[in-house]
């Protein structure tokens, strides 16, 4: 049962390469070692490594490069989906395509109320990032899983509760955006999921994040709790406060809910509170 992971020095790649070695052969390949763009190249690699599941940990993250650079964001995020689509077709891997809650709009439903979007809510992307990730989406196929998460925050480096704890350390107001909010979601709590969801060959897409919704103001909140600062020091700001516009749109508000999970009968993943404080004290260490 070989695991294939692409994107394997990336921050999700190096956990899933790290959390599934303990379990079953896993061979890591960076973009140094494939080109995700180049279809032959793709099918020569999977072939020769002929995987039983090929995680996608590859993608250009860079939201506002991608609004810059559209037909970079297609190719990296979308077509080269469907060139490893292809090649597990040939072999008979289960491709797992980790995707983004950028495929919303973050506006409330029809009913006016703003809550955590299901798997079947109707995508509408602000920016070519979610526009060329929704494309990967489709590109993966109706066989693969389609796994969204939000704001991810690495297991091996600082991350933003990190950089909260570092400018907690110096003087004066620490300012965080307040005006957003989705799912902190830490790759410690996703890895083990799509991995399970990998296993079970599950079909379609399935929202996996951390529970409870947060702005990253809040987030601070949290972590000065947890390290006894005072709490008055996180000074919550829009994103209009921290300069020009950039050039790509967000969504205001883009949590997601795990019901696709629920029905499958997977636990909840942990509240993002328990995360933070559990990397507080890792960082701390």
């Amino acid at each position: 049962m070989t695991l294939l992971v692409v994107g394997s020095a990336g921050q999700l790649g190096r956990e899933m390469v790290r959390a599934a070695s303990a379990s079953r052969p896993v061979v890591g390949l960076s973009r140094v070692d494939l080109d995700v763009t180049d279809a032959g190249a793709v099918r020569v690699a999977i072939e020769a490594h002929r995987p039983s599941v090929v995680v996608n940990g590859s993608a250009w993250t860079d939201v506002d490069g991608c609004e810059l650079e559209p037909e970079r964001a297609d190719l990296v995020n979308a077509r080269a989906v469907g060139n490893l689509a292809e090649a597990c077709t040939r072999v008979g891997a289960h491709l797992v395509q980790v995707s983004t809650d950028f495929v919303f709009d973050g506006t409330p439903g029809p009913d006016g109320v703003l809550a955590p979007y299901g798997e079947d809510h109707p995508t509408n992307p602000l920016n070519v990032y979610g526009a060329s990730k929704l494309a990967g989406e489709e590109a993966a196929g109706a066989g693969a899983t389609v796994a969204r998460t939000t704001w991810l925050q690495p297991a091996d480096s600082p991350g933003m509760v990190g950089r909260i704890l570092a400018a907690l350390e110096g003087d004066g107001p620490v300012e965080l955006l307040g005006d957003r909010r989705a799912c902190p979601t830490f790759i410690v709590d996703l890895v083990p999921v799509l991995l399970q969801l990998a296993d079970e060959r599950v079909p379609g897409v399935v929202h996996v994040v951390n529970e409870g919704v947060a702005s990253w103001a809040e987030v601070g909140h949290l972590v000065a709790a947890e390290v006894g600062a005072d709490l008055n020091r996180i000074v919550s700001v829009t994103e209009t406060d921290l300069g020009p516009p950039r050039p790509a749109r967000r969504p205001a508000y883009s949590a997601l809910d795990n019901a696709a999970l629920r029905r499958l009968g997977h636990p909840p993943l942990r509240h993002h509170r328990d995360a933070v404080a559990d990397t507080v004290a890792r960082l701390r260490g």
